[in-house]
Parts: C-alpha cells; sequence; structure tokens
C-alpha cells in the first residue's frame, strides 16, 4: 500500500459560460447593478488564461541535482490515473519547471495505460509521448519557474515538428507522466524541493537504451551515502475547454489509498543501469507557482460607448478563484450606454467580448420634511447666549440610485431688500450659532424677519422639503438686548476655503464683502482657463455663499484634479485652491 500527499494549486475553478472561439477573448460580459448612480459589469476570464496548476511539489526550491557522469535521463512526476477524476476533460495548456543550472531542457508529457504495469515514458523512442515543447535552453544562475507552451506530437514525426499547440484532453482511464529531458550536461540541472519525497510520485528518474526505459524514484538513484527525499519542481497548467460548470476545491489526497496497478517500480527498476544522483549548492527559496497564473494578461480595457472607461487589472494578482473580473463605474449621466471588454496580453489587444446595453434615467431623490425649528419660532438673543448654536433639522431624503446626496439649506432676513445665504451638507442638521447669524445680516437692534427652507439634490435632480406643503418656515431673531448698531459691525473683504475640500461632487464657497456691489466668482483650471462663472451679480455687504457642482458652463462633468476659484469685486480680489475628486 502507497499514502500519497499531492498538492494541487488553486482552490476552486468555476467556469459556467460558453468559450470564446479564439480562447484569448473575455467572455460573458454581463450588467449586475445599474442606476445613474454607478454601473456595475463583470466577464469571464478569457478561456485561454483559466489556468489550473497540478504539482507534487511543494514550491520551495532546495537545490540542483544531476547524474553523476552525465548522460540523458527523463526527470519527471507521475499522475497515475486515480488522481485524474477531478480533471477528466481537461485541456493541458504548458509545462512549468525550475532550471537550476546552464542546460538544454525538453519538456514532455507521457500517456501510460495503467493495465500495462511495466510502461514508462519512452522519451527514446516517443512511442507513447502525446505532447512535447521547443527545446529550452537556460543559463546558470535561474530558479524561478520557467514555462513552455505544450504541443501536440504526432507520432514519427521528430519533435522539431511538433507546431500544433496542445489539444490534448485528459483521459482520467489513462496515467501521465510530465517532466523534461536533459541533453547538454552540466553537474546540476535539475531544480528540487525540500521534500518530503511523494515517492513513486513526485520524484521519478527514467532511463532509456536499446533494451528498454526503466524508471527509479530519486531516492533510488542517490550516490551512496545521500537520502534525496525531495519531489522535482515540475506543474502542469490546465483549462477547462468544456462549457459544465465544474468546482475543484483544495485537496490533499490524505490517506487515499492507491490501487495495486501502481506498484510498478519493482518491475522496471530490475532493468540495468548505471543511475547515480548527486546535488549542487544547498539553499531554499519559496518560488510560488500561483504567480504564473493569467501572467499573460496586463490589462483588461472596459469601453463604454466606444471609447475606455476603464482599465482593469487581473485579479490573478489576488489570487482570483473564480474566472471572473469586474469594474465599478461612477456615476453617470441618464442616457443609454453600450459596453465591451478586451484583453491586453503579450499578442496584443483581443477581440471584443460581447456587447450589454443599458438605459439609465435618474430617479429624483424621495420627499423628505422639515422638523425643527417650528413656524413662527421665537429666537432670543442676549449676551449669555451669543455662542449658542441654533439646531435646524430635517428629515432623511433617500436615493433609489445609490447616489450620495447633498441638503442645500438657505437663510433669508426678510425685508425691502430680502438678504440670504445658503450653504451645502451632506448631514440633515444645521447649527450656526447666534452670532454667526448676527454676522452673516450684519443685524443690529430689533426684531428680524427670518425663513429658512432646504432642497435635497442628487446633482441631477433637486425638490424642496416637504414636496410643495411646508417648504418654507418663518421665524423672528430678536437682538433687542445687545445694544447692536449695523452701522458700528466692522465687515472686510475676505474669500473663505471652500467647504468640503477635498468634495466629489458639491463644495461651498463663502465669501465676505463691505459693501454693496457686484461679485463674480469663477472656477478655473490650472492652465487658466475659465471653467464656470458661478456669481455673477450684485449682493449685498456682510457674508454670502455659493456652490459648485463639478461642472463646465455647459453643464458637463469636469475630471477630477486641482481647480482654482476667484472672486472679483471693483474694490477687492482674491484666488485660492481647491481639488475635486473622482
Amino acid at each position: 500500500m502507497k499514502y500519497i500527499n499531492v498538492f494541487l494549486i488553486n482552490l476552486f475553478f468555476i467556469f459556467n459560460t460558453a468559450i470564446s472561439q479564439d480562447g484569448n477573448t473575455p467572455t460573458n460580459l454581463t450588467i449586475d447593478a445599474a442606476s445613474v448612480g454607478g454601473v456595475q459589469l463583470s466577464w469571464d476570464t478569457p478561456e485561454n488564461y483559466r489556468r489550473n496548476w497540478i504539482t507534487h511539489s511543494n514550491s520551495m526550491y532546495l537545490t540542483g541535482i544531476g547524474q553523476v557522469g552525465g548522460g540523458s535521463v527523463f526527470y519527471g512526476q507521475k499522475y497515475p490515473d486515480s488522481l485524474l477524476s477531478e480533471y477528466h476533460g481537461m485541456l493541458i495548456k504548458e509545462i512549468a519547471f525550475v532550471p537550476a543550472d546552464t542546460s538544454s531542457f525538453q519538456p514532455l508529457v507521457f500517456e501510460t495505460d495503467p493495465d500495462n504495469l511495466g510502461e514508462v515514458p519512452d522519451w527514446l523512442n516517443y512511442s507513447n509521448l502525446v505532447l512535447s515543447a521547443p527545446l529550452v535552453r537556460y543559463e546558470s544562475g535561474f530558479t524561478a519557474w520557467k514555462t513552455a507552451e505544450m504541443k501536440d506530437h504526432v507520432p514519427g514525426n521528430s519533435l522539431s515538428n511538433d507546431i500544433q499547440p496542445s489539444s490534448y484532453i485528459i483521459d482520467s482511464t489513462k496515467s501521465l507522466y510530465i517532466g523534461y529531458v536533459i541533453s547538454d550536461y552540466p553537474a546540476y540541472p535539475a531544480g528540487c524541493d525540500n521534500g518530503p519525497a511523494l515517492d513513486g510520485l513526485g520524484n521519478l528518474v527514467v532511463w532509456c537504451n536499446d533494451n528498454g526505459c526503466g524508471e527509479l524514484t530519486l531516492a533510488e538513484a542517490a550516490a551512496e551515502g545521500y537520502t534525496f527525499n525531495y519531489n522535482w519542481m515540475v506543474a502542469l497548467s490546465l483549462i477547462n475547454s468544456q462549457a459544465p460548470s465544474r468546482t475543484y476545491t483544495l485537496s490533499h489526497y490524505d490517506g487515499i489509498e492507491l490501487p495495486s496497478n501502481n506498484q510498478s517500480l519493482s518491475y522496471v527498476s530490475s532493468l540495468p543501469h548505471t543511475l547515480v544522483m548527486n546535488h549542487g549548492p544547498r539553499h531554499e527559496t519559496f518560488l510560488d507557482i500561483n504567480n504564473l497564473r493569467n501572467r499573460d494578461i496586463s490589462n483588461y480595457f472596459l469601453f463604454e460607448n466606444g471609447a475606455v472607461a476603464d482599465v482593469v487589472q487581473p485579479t490573478y494578482l489576488q489570487f482570483n478563484i473564480i474566472n471572473r473580473e469586474s469594474s465599478i463605474l461612477g456615476p453617470r449621466e441618464p442616457g443609454t450606454y453600450s459596453y465591451f471588454v478586451r484583453a491586453q496580453t503579450a499578442n496584443g489587444l483581443s477581440d471584443s467580448s460581447n456587447v450589454v446595453s443599458v438605459d439609465l434615467a435618474n430617479n429624483a431623490p424621495g420627499n423628505f420634511f422639515l422638523i425643527a425649528p417650528e413656524e413662527n419660532a421665537l429666537i432670543s438673543v442676549a449676551p449669555s447666549n451669543l455662542n449658542n448654536p441654533n439646531t435646524f433639522i430635517w428629515t432623511n431624503s433617500v436615493d433609489n440610485d445609490g447616489q450620495e446626496l447633498y441638503y442645500l439649506f438657505e437663510m433669508c432676513k426678510i425685508s425691502d431688500s430680502q438678504m440670504c445665504f445658503d450653504t451645502s451638507m451632506t448631514e440633515r442638521i444645521f447649527q450656526p450659532t447666534n452670532q454667526s447669524i448676527i454676522d452673516s445680516f450684519s443685524l443690529g437692534n430689533g426684531d428680524f424677519d427670518m425663513s429658512w427652507s432646504v432642497k435635497v439634490t442628487d446633482g441631477i435632480d433637486t425638490l424642496f422639503a416637504g414636496g410643495g406643503e411646508d417648504t418654507i418656515r418663518y421665524f423672528t431673531f430678536s437682538t433687542t438686548q445687545l445694544g447692536l448698531d449695523p452701522l458700528n459691525i466692522p465687515i472686510n473683504y475676505s474669500l473663505k476655503q471652500n467647504y468640503p475640500n477635498p468634495f466629489n461632487p458639491v463644495t461651498t464657497i463663502a465669501y465676505q464683502i463691505a459693501k454693496s456691489e457686484f461679485v463674480n466668482i469663477s472656477i478655473f483650471d490650472l492652465a487658466g482657463n475659465r471653467i464656470k462663472s458661478i456669481l455673477n451679480q450684485r449682493v449685498n455687504s456682510g457674508l454670502g455663499y455659493a456652490n459648485w457642482y463639478g461642472k463646465n458652463e455647459i453643464g458637463q462633468n469636469v475630471s477630477g484634479g486641482i481647480y482654482l476659484y476667484k472672486i472679483d469685486t471693483p474694490s477687492f480680489s482674491q484666488t485660492r485652491k481647491m481639488i475635486l475628486l473622482k
């Protein structure tokens, strides 16, 4: 009996869509969620890059090993039929191995019949060879996984004539040997891990001569006085060549007994041989085979209405276990949008995936209501409560599109020449102090009729609280006890820092002017180009506010970055910077 511990790379492999015709094109692009608040799309990894790696190695490189005296030999791993049931119907794409010294490596894959107990890889005559790869040459110092695309072997052909990409489908009634033959021989070319060996599976050495071929384990071929409890660092990549859904889970096959037809070593090792193995310098280095996943895709380009809307890095960098990629696009204007995706590979851009489309219409924010202060409330101000806050509060509005909502608060002094200021916020509460209200409206002694209202916007639609009822409330602001004289309240010119900053999609710019005059506030890019004028009118002295929604003069959203805002009056000019996030 023999117990095995096979190290299988990849947690899950899920494949549930049709394969692209060329194998390089993303497939099954779908819109998973869509509103003006954002669009989420996902697609399947191209068929050619859905690589599962299987290996008997633990990926911890230890040393190079070679045959004393040189000579050609096959270094490989065996996958008996009992271990291939989970991979039945999958396509072999490439081989990976770790060279440890200067040499030429000939990658090979053999198929054997489990019922033929004496059948081993015939690397001399290629009688049971099914796949090969072009001879690969590596110089010294390479201790990393190297890969080679497998080609179909045509019986009777020389290996140089094997040019058709692999079409070999795993048949779990057969056994496989994977590995390479070394043709020119330095001391220690074959990289191995630090064990323990999967004896008879991960550590095979096969020789051939005129009398046939035979196999030994590395331990059996070790030089006298050495114990080689190691596996060759060889791996095989597989992809699903069929449409049905499959799921593979990580399994170490602990405690699984191999069937008796695996016991062939005693027969083949009886053939005469002169194999003696020794090793080179030892140094443990972890060489993660997962770094080979989807390595040929550098980016995905997601197109929206024919233009690139997003560049997505493949999630193999995060160990993608479902072979599915995704992109989330931010807020969109109402309209019709179509999407497709292309993969950037070593051979250039792939063909386009299927096209998906969606019509986006904006849903206005939900209705909300004013709470406090009540209608006709009286706010009395005394020296003792100048710094006390006044609480203006309203209910939440809900946006069904998932967009962030902004509340636009406005307070006005009702007089022959009405004076107002407004500000924006995401919260449903505003708490100006008594002193700030006095300063904003340059109030003196007396009772002042005031109003307040709140609007909500998603950047597209804006509506008042109350849905047409209770949209504006009135209150009296009394300062009779303060002895204030508005003529003696000094007012200076200033341009405040916008808030919030950075922002998206709206920010408030506060300013103060000393007298009634014409005021212009405009937005500029860093090149000095005017983007939009957000205020251009005569205003009364005092504190004022203006909002910018990140749009230009024709209502288009501008790109994120640093912008300038400038106030100009006949008496005053000032410029500040702000940051728009996207």
